[in-house]
């Protein structure tokens, strides 16, 4: 097998760790804005001893004073970063970004390995069920209210995040 390549949403990891953080874990509104991902650790748990291949992470642009980014260039990330709709203030450009990167991948490796996916959203499903196609194994790391139709897919194995909430959070100390 061709090793690991790691493709990450990084504003639905993001959004849904507030949720769990308020939902399973009871944080108040103060606690739940502090909630932030700790990239070194969610990789470690990924990685698993194996060859990380590739990592690309897609998000929305972060507030000027956010660090998050020079820390994943230090983890060997290159963010791939898209500014929100000017009038909706919605996100526009990540889900395709990262499916397209996904392809890419395919298609830059004769070998199959393992795609491994850190999103919840269903419009992932077509991408996935071509990896499966195509021979490579996948892997589903996500909160447990991803998409219903994601965890269905055959020949998925899923990895609830919620398990390990405390080992890849933490609280910024003050608002941003």
């Amino acid at each position: 097998m061709n090793g690991l390549h790691l493709f990450i949403d990084n504003s639905n990891i993001f959004i849904e760790a507030q949720r769990v953080a308020r939902e399973k874990y009871f944080f108040d509104d103060e606690l739940v804005i502090r909630v932030r991902i700790n990239y070194g650790e969610l990789l470690e748990k990924v990685r698993n001893g194996r060859k990380l291949m590739e990592t690309v992470l897609v998000g929305s642009r972060p507030p000027q004073n956010d660090l998050l980014w020079d820390k994943l260039i230090k983890l060997g990330v290159t963010p791939r970063i898209f500014d929100r709709n000017t009038f909706s203030g919605k996100e526009k450009g990540v889900d395709a970004e990262l499916s397209n990167s996904i392809r890419d991948t395919l298609e830059d490796n004769k070998e199959p390995g393992t795609i491994a996916i850190i999103a919840g959203d269903r419009d992932y499903v077509p991408t996935l069920q071509r990896c499966l196609k195509k021979g490579w194994n996948v892997e589903l790391y996500f909160w447990s209210q991803a998409s219903a139709e994601l965890k269905k897919m055959g020949g998925i194995i899923f990895f609830n995040l919620d398990d390990f909430f405390h080992e890849i959070t933490f609280k910024a100390k003050q608002k941003e």
